[in-house]
């Protein structure tokens, strides 16, 4: 660390790696509700779900955004590449990786992960091909669910998306199938979805709690 006093101030130069390779596993979390959020329900309710050996350390800072360490290393990407995560009464809470580099007003939570079922493919397109064409309008493609045989089992097929949360959801995806490009509507279903407005779409809160009202007679 080199210090450089000037006419405006002290200038600190820390070289990024420093002291950022003695962090132990880390990761910022924010709870997406306007009301208060006590870390210790925190600790029973994520705890047991990301490390269940040995459990998980946390701090509270402030706009219910939370501190946590890890004590296993696979705790981490499953809190990062799992979920949608949930606490309390079915508040969203937005995961991201800790940067030791970056101020808490540069930290941004507006993505999760989470899964989505597709209804009404046509067979031949319910497999990991179709992953990308109907992943990338949706979010950003992650996985997708599928059998050895690369199709998936059942009526619908899941893929897994990171999710703008502050984007209104798509309810489904106009197709052009067959060699007549008939259209084909596909509907979506989220899995483990927390609070959704069905009036601007976007998940985080409910139609009552919205700012975008309804004119007289408009449907949701």
């Amino acid at each position: 660390m080199e210090k450089v006093e000037g006419q405006n101030g002290l200038k600190i130069d820390w070289k990024e790696g420093e002291q950022a390779k003695d962090v132990p596993c880390k990761a910022l979390g924010r709870v997406m509700s306007e009301r208060p959020v006590y870390a210790k329900g925190l600790e029973a309710s994520l705890g047991k779900a990301w490390c269940p050996l040995r459990g998980i350390l946390y701090k509270g800072m402030v706009d219910n955004i939370f501190l946590f360490t890890f004590l296993q290393e696979s705790g981490k990407q499953k809190a990062l590449k799992g979920g949608p995560w949930m606490v309390n009464n079915n508040d969203l809470i937005v995961i991201t990786n800790f940067d030791p580099m970056r101020t808490r007003q540069e930290y941004v939570f507006d993505t999760v992960s989470i899964w989505i079922r597709i209804f009404k493919l046509p067979l031949g397109m319910m497999n990991h091909f179709i992953r990308e064409s109907i992943g990338n309008p949706v979010g950003e493609p992650i996985g997708v669910d599928v059998g050895d045989d690369d199709m998936a089992e059942g009526e619908y097929l899941r893929i897994q998306v990171r999710l703008n949360i502050m984007k209104p959801l798509m309810r489904g995806i106009m197709m052009k199938v067959g060699k007549i490009e008939r259209d084909l509507w596909c509907p979506f279903e989220y899995e483990y979805l927390s609070e959704f407005c069905f009036t601007c779409g976007v998940i985080g809160h409910e139609a009552r709690e919205c700012s975008i009202k309804l004119k007289k007679g408009e449907k949701q």
